[in-house]
């Protein structure tokens, strides 16, 4: 019978993997998370501008705005306003659906990002409805004169609804999170989601580049409409990354940077700047 020597408990631990830091995912969740808003911020003007189009209107796409002709008719500008949040939604829901039939990986990340922009920009313009009469939905409010106490009942169902789609927002960003990163206890997957605050503001940061150049008042509503829904969504996340989750089995992942997500990043700043910032005329 042979035995097996027994391993000195130093040795041991110094054999055990140590458990993945959070910070090493810093990089690829800030340049996922620039790439996919800047690319949901494009698709977002892109729908006003779809919908100006359908009028009869010559829009042009620019730097987190979309330009066109005011017109007389109120119906028309509502639909022209309205077309850009259901825009966002309807890229949250899509790329919702595609992120579950993803594996782990850097287009996982983009994938989770533009599902939780889209959902977020959505329920974000219900909620500023009574706060930012040059939004989206104060647009829609001052068109038909809707009372003040209407749109706040509004805005409280955005946050509440957003507070409810954080649920499962929240489990999908645990599920993109490596194996060897600790979510066992309520405590683990709060500090996990916590961590996504540092990420979040660099990707932030990175939104900048895209706007170089562009009007200092619509880069301002623009970075700021970027910068709101992703605080509540992460704020909102944190309380429900505690409810109970069961993790799923998948193989390891880390988190190296492909070089093509740098080209991306690159690539989608250039479009800002050498196309939108002229004006993508549709």
């Amino acid at each position: 019978m042979t035995r097996t020597p027994e391993i000195p408990a130093a040795r041991r631990d110094a054999a055990t993997p140590r458990t993945a830091s959070l910070r090493a995912a810093w990089g690829p969740l800030a340049l996922s998370y620039a790439t996919a808003q800047l690319v949901e911020v494009f698709l977002h003007e892109g729908s006003h501008a779809l919908a100006a189009r359908a009028m009869g209107f010559h829009p042009a796409i620019g730097q987190f705005v979309e330009l066109h002709v005011p017109s007389a008719e109120r119906a028309q500008e509502a639909l022209v306003a309205a077309a850009g949040p259901v825009g966002s939604l309807v890229t949250g829901l899509v790329c919702w659906a595609l992120y579950r039939r993803r594996g782990p990986s850097y287009p996982r990340l983009l994938l989770m990002w533009l599902a939780m922009t889209g959902v977020a920009a959505f329920l974000g313009y219900l909620v500023v409805m009574p706060l930012l009469a040059p939004g989206d939905t104060g647009v829609l409010a001052r068109l038909y004169h809707v009372p003040v106490a209407v749109q706040f009942l509004v805005a409280a169902a955005g946050m509440a609804l957003l507070y409810l789609v954080t649920r499962p927002l929240s489990r999908m960003y645990l599920d993109s999170l490596p194996a060897s990163v600790p979510l066992d206890t309520p405590r683990d997957r709060k500090a996990a989601v916590t961590r996504l605050w540092v990420p979040y503001f660099l990707g932030l940061a990175l939104l900048v580049p895209a706007a170089l150049g562009g009007d200092p008042e619509v880069v301002f509503y623009g970075i700021l409409g970027c910068w709101g829904p992703g605080m509540a969504l992460v704020g909102f996340m944190t309380p429900n990354a505690g409810r109970p989750y069961e993790r799923r089995e998948r193989p390891e992942t880390d988190w190296r940077l492909p070089v093509w997500a740098f080209l991306a990043y690159a690539a989608v700043v250039a479009f800002y700047l050498l196309v939108l910032r002229p004006g993508l005329h549709i």
